[in-house]
């Protein structure tokens, strides 16, 4: 086994790293609701969802990288941008929660949801094809 963590592996364990640190922004919001507003954040619960999906989904890319570390390299960098472009379309709606009614907003999540899908789902596929052909 390698001892060099594939380029997927470390932009999900730095997508960790991303959402240890938002917790702190999410400290923040629960904790000084007066200080956070004063920096612009609206909607506690948005932050939450930034802090967590960025786990998740960094959690999961480490996981599919380790696995799969030789999956398609198009696939790699589909489920990568979409890890994070899902998970960091929150934070916009912690400060501006109307842009969720904003056209543009709603095309960039659209964009984000069909990449991350593509790539969960092509790592699913690629799994479920070498195990099917490792059995023969």
């Amino acid at each position: 086994m390698s001892t060099t963590p594939s380029p997927l592996t470390t932009s999900g364990a730095v997508e960790i790293a991303a959402s240890a640190l938002s917790g702190w922004v999410y400290t923040l919001a629960i904790a000084d609701k007066e200080r956070a507003r004063r920096l612009g954040i609206v909607s506690t619960p948005r932050v939450r969802q930034w802090h967590l999906d960025l786990a998740a989904l960094g959690t999961a890319t480490v996981a599919l990288g380790a696995a799969l570390p030789d999956a398609p390299a198009p696939l790699r960098r589909t489920l990568a941008a979409g890890s994070w472009t899902n998970a960091m379309l929150f934070l916009p709606l912690a400060f501006r929660p109307g842009l969720a009614d904003d056209r543009r907003y709603r095309v960039a999540v659209a964009g984000s949801f069909v990449t991350t899908s593509v790539g969960f789902v092509g790592f699913a596929a690629t799994a479920l094809r070498r195990r099917r052909a490792a059995r023969r």
